[in-house]
């Protein structure tokens, strides 16, 4: 698998993944000698950066910690790449002094401890060995202030029993706002569906699987829905009641894409998640 981020800090790096959910104070944090995660409250405390690839949602505390960064690089313990969601100044300008690979705009969940995984910060991507990547769209139907989640059936291929928008596989170089509008059509039957937004995509991890989801928002004036073999049943809902337990994974995530996004030109093109 292959997944397109945006470029931070050019160059390349591979490793194992050290993967922690929560953002990294440097200093203080990680020791500058070794690479060890030191903080006590850290989910990997213990684990060593070094000749990793570290994936963060971002850095947090005293902008010194770029200088840790550029310390570990100078001793030869720093990641051999760096993946954030957020490209704060923290991270980036210690990557920048460090020389250290660093990519953002991908959310740390997306990679498990331990996989190897490859960075190339010029092109602003990374690879993942023995993962497969899957482009899909997601539609929030709306009316009334509800949105519309089906059921999954038993006889779709995943996530059965599951609830979710209304969904289907990108396919070549199909358009995601083209498929998203067939797979209404045939999935819920003509809901007079209007566009009001689309998201940036999200990243749901289930395994070996990646799930690349383009989310959209759409209205509809009737709640009259004809259910098709790949759902059993279906709700209005308030956007709040999301059964997160029950529900495909990061379908809360990926309505609030949806709806604080915007339709902006450039919608209708083709996607550049994975490859």
């Amino acid at each position: 698998m292959k997944v397109e981020g945006m470029r931070l800090v050019g160059g390349r790096g591979q490793g194992p993944a050290v993967v922690c959910p929560v953002p990294i104070s440097f200093l203080g944090g990680v020791e500058a000698s070794t690479g060890d995660i030191i903080d006590p409250h850290s989910p990997i405390r213990g684990q060593n950066v070094s000749g990793r690839v570290l994936a963060f949602p971002g850095g947090k505390g005293s902008t010194v910690g770029s200088y840790v960064l550029y310390a570990l690089a100078r001793r030869g313990r720093a990641p051999a790449a760096i993946v954030v969601e957020k490209a704060d100044t923290i991270v980036t300008v210690g990557a920048v002094i460090g020389d250290i690979p660093a990519i953002y705009g991908l959310p740390p969940d997306m990679l498990v401890n331990g996989e190897w995984a490859e960075v190339d910060g010029d092109k602003g991507t990374i690879r993942v060995r023995d993962v497969d990547a899957h482009e899909v769209v997601t539609c929030f139907l709306r009316n009334r202030g509800e949105i519309l989640l089906l059921k999954r059936s038993a006889k779709v291929g995943t996530f059965r029993g599951s609830w979710g928008g209304v969904s289907g596989y990108l396919e070549g170089n199909e358009v995601p706002l083209e498929r998203a509008l067939q797979e209404i059509r045939e999935e819920v039957g003509e809901l007079e569906a209007r566009l009001v937004s689309s998201g940036r995509p999200v990243y749901a991890r289930d395994k070996s699987d990646m799930f690349i989801v383009h989310p959209f928002l759409f209205d509809v004036k009737s709640r009259k829905v004809r259910l098709g073999w790949e759902h059993v049943d279906y709700r209005w809902l308030p956007p709040s009641q999301i059964p997160e337990s029950a529900s495909v994974p990061k379908l809360a995530d990926a309505y609030a894409s949806a709806v604080n996004g915007r339709l902006a030109r450039g919608v209708n093109k083709r996607r550049g998640g994975a490859a």
